[in-house]
């Protein structure tokens, strides 16, 4: 390979004040993590405590025993039941219900007493998105056990070692993402910083891992199209493939709704993919394996439902198999009603849903992140023809109409009462749509702006530079002072 067409798939020349920002934003990140893992309270984020016992199963080698997939429990210390059986009621004080104090949380949280206690599991999910935490935990076993700290073993320990397990790995691959991406960099470097990003990046959801996952893939691929593009032909070294492998096994073995981003794949040059023995046939057979398999994996929990509300979310899905001509306005009334809550999800709502940022901060939050797209879409540095822009349009808006009817069909019963049928879908999270935003970016890029005032372009992408760098220390002091005064005053 040559020197030029290496350098062009990896990000180009990586010097500048850009990336002597990135270096030192990215080393406060990891000190930031350590903050946010402290002070976000155990469970306390979007379906932690499934994800924690989930987790817990793997890092500890229950997740493949007959207890855990057949009869739903899991082996933990005893005095963690009670926090289980009080959850979500009494952590978050739902209804009339008393606030669990925060001596009780962690007195039962810290309990390491492995008495071979079964307790029931609220969702058996395996996924890729959980190796990470699962590392994490299993390290602090590990360390537990050789050095007699019987501490770590303590379910609280566990989930912070499991926490900062999914932070490195977040910013890491993060980091990766914006060094490897030349359009859209400044926005990709505005969504990383994003108060929701960092805020799934430091707990156990399994988004801190499909995340930078999905941006990562979305920048190499856009990498190597633009050097294709620009006359400089692209062959992916061993080690870039093995990374594509990783992406897709990932993507699809994290949530199987974003196999609809493996049509990204098709932005790839027809030669990238042959390697030095042209290969290039075999390795996109094993890319569409990787994505098989993970997709399966992530399908498999689907199609066994568990739990009181299995009855309903059946009966759901039986109603909308009846009226399918219901779904497209569903969809649509989903985005029209819900339009402000998938806003405020998308950048800065977190907790179980209750934990807001002040308004003010999340409109200009978004006017900065629109701003930086909208400049870097008019700025695009090579031309896109309309088939190379419609696959990351149709993956975007395929992901948000299947995750709109999963929501439908399992969410709207539970909280509408147990009503069947509806005129819109209920529970859909703005968070869900990050992984689409780059992709449905690329879909409208075109180079007006260079075309008809090309001398503005430099001041402004400095000035944009400028306001992005400042704007994300902003949001990493929103974050922890958000979550500090949530729970801890």
């Amino acid at each position: 390979m040559s020197g030029m067409s290496k350098s062009a798939f990896h990000g180009g020349n990586r010097q500048g004040p850009f990336h002597r920002r990135e270096k030192v934003l990215f080393c406060f990140a990891l000190v930031l993590g350590l903050l946010l893992i402290l002070l976000i309270p155990p469970f306390d984020s979007p379906d932690e405590l499934t994800h924690f016992q989930n987790v817990w199963a793997i890092g500890h080698g229950q997740a493949f025993t007959r207890e855990y997939w057949a009869e739903g429990k899991l082996s933990l210390p005893s005095g963690f039941a009670p926090l289980m059986d009080e959850y979500p009621v009494r952590l978050m004080g739902i209804g009339n219900q008393e606030k669990c104090s925060w001596d009780t949380l962690f007195q039962q949280s810290m309990d390491y007493t492995p008495d071979g206690t079964m307790l029931p599991v609220g969702g058996r999910i395996f996924s890729f998105g959980y190796l990470f935490s699962a590392l994490g935990m299993a390290v602090a076993s590990l360390f537990g056990s050789l050095f007699g700290i019987n501490l770590l073993h303590s379910p609280y320990i566990q989930l912070l070692f499991g926490r900062m397990a999914n932070w490195i790995f977040f910013v890491l691959v993060m980091r990766a993402a914006i060094r490897k991406q030349q359009p859209f960099r400044q926005t990709l470097f505005l969504l990383a910083v994003m108060p929701m990003c960092l805020f799934l990046g430091a707990t156990l959801n399994y988004d801190a891992v499909l995340i930078p996952v999905s941006l990562y893939l979305f920048a190499s691929i856009l990498s190597c199209l633009q050097s294709n593009v620009q006359s400089r032909p692209v062959q992916l070294t061993t080690g870039d493939y093995v990374r594509l492998v990783l992406c897709a096994l990932f993507l699809c073995g994290i949530k199987a709704v974003y196999v609809c981003l493996m049509l990204l794949f098709l932005l790839l040059p027809r030669d990238a993919l042959e390697g030095p023995n042209r290969a290039g046939a075999k390795r996109r057979i094993v890319i569409l394996l990787a994505a098989a398999v993970g997709f399966v994996l992530a399908a498999i929990p689907y199609l066994v439902p568990a739990g009181g509300a299995a009855g309903y979310t059946a009966e759901q899905g039986a109603w909308l198999v009846a009226h399918p001509f219901a779904l497209p306005g569903i969809i649509f009334r989903t985005l029209w009603k819900d339009a402000a809550s998938l806003i405020i999800g998308f950048w800065g709502c977190f907790g179980w849903l209750d934990v807001h940022i002040p308004r003010i901060f999340l409109i200009l939050g978004w006017i900065i992140l629109l701003g930086t797209a909208v400049l870097e879409c008019c700025t695009f540095p090579f031309p896109l023809a309309w088939r190379k822009r419609l696959p990351g349009l149709i993956a975007s808006v395929l992901i948000y109409c299947v995750l709109c009817t999963l929501q439908y069909i399992s969410h709207a019963p539970k909280v509408n009462g147990n009503i069947i049928g509806g005129d819109y879908s209920i529970g859909f999270q703005g968070r869900y749509l990050i992984p689409c935003f780059l992709p449905f970016l690329m879909s409208f890029s075109n180079s007006s702006l260079s075309r008809k005032q090309p001398e503005l372009v430099p001041v402004l992408k400095k000035k944009g530079a400028l306001v992005s760098a400042v704007w994300s220390v902003c949001c990493c002091l929103i974050t922890v002072i958000t979550l500090f005064t949530r729970y801890w005053v």
